[in-house]
C-alpha cells in the first residue's frame, strides 16, 4: 500500500510540477574553446558566440552515443528563458577555459541539437542553449579530448 501512495505522489508531483524535473543526460558538445564574444555586452549578456574546435552529440534511432568527427567553426546561442542566472554561469566558465587548451563538455544531449558553424558564416538566428550537465573539464586522455587537441585543420 506505501509503495502505491509512493508511486502517486511522484507521478503528481511529476506533472503537476514539469519545470522542477530536468534531466541531464550525455554530453552535447566536447569542445576546445579558442574565443568566447558575448552580444550584446559581456556585461548582460543575451547571446553567445563560442569559436574553437568541437565535437557534437548526433541523434541516433537507438539513443546510443556518437558523436561527430572535430570540426573547426563556431556555435551561436540565445539565452534560455528561466535559466538565464545559470545559463550565465555557464558562459563565464567557457569563457574562463577560451584559449587554455582545456577540453570541455557541455549541454545534454537530450535537449537542443547543436550545428557547428563555419567561421565565414554570418551570425544570425542563435540556437537554443543545451543545458543539463553544466560545464565539465576533460581529462585529455579521454579520446574525444584527444581528439580534439590532435585536431589540424584540413
Amino acid at each position: 500500500m506505501k509503495s502505491i501512495v509512493c508511486a502517486v505522489a511522484v507521478i503528481l508531483a511529476i506533472t503537476l510540477c514539469p519545470a522542477v524535473v530536468k534531466a541531464s543526460g550525455p554530453i552535447a558538445v566536447y569542445a576546445l574553446v579558442d574565443k568566447v564574444a558575448f552580444e550584446p555586452s559581456s556585461d548582460k549578456p543575451e547571446r553567445i558566440r563560442i569559436s574553437g574546435v568541437f565535437m557534437v552529440a548526433r541523434e541516433t534511432p537507438d539513443n546510443s552515443e556518437v558523436y561527430s568527427s572535430p570540426e573547426r567553426g563556431y556555435l551561436y546561442f540565445e539565452l534560455p528563458k528561466g535559466d538565464e542566472k545559470l545559463a550565465r554561469r555557464e558562459w563565464a566558465d567557457l569563457k574562463s577555459v577560451a584559449g587554455t587548451r582545456q577540453v570541455v563538455g557541455f549541454g545534454t544531449s537530450w535537449g537542443p541539437k547543436v550545428r557547428v558553424r563555419k567561421s565565414e558564416e554570418e551570425a544570425k538566428l542563435p540556437a537554443g542553449f543545451p543545458m543539463g550537465n553544466g560545464v565539465s573539464k576533460i581529462n585529455p586522455d579521454q579520446p574525444r579530448a584527444r581528439a580534439l587537441l590532435d585536431y589540424k585543420d584540413r
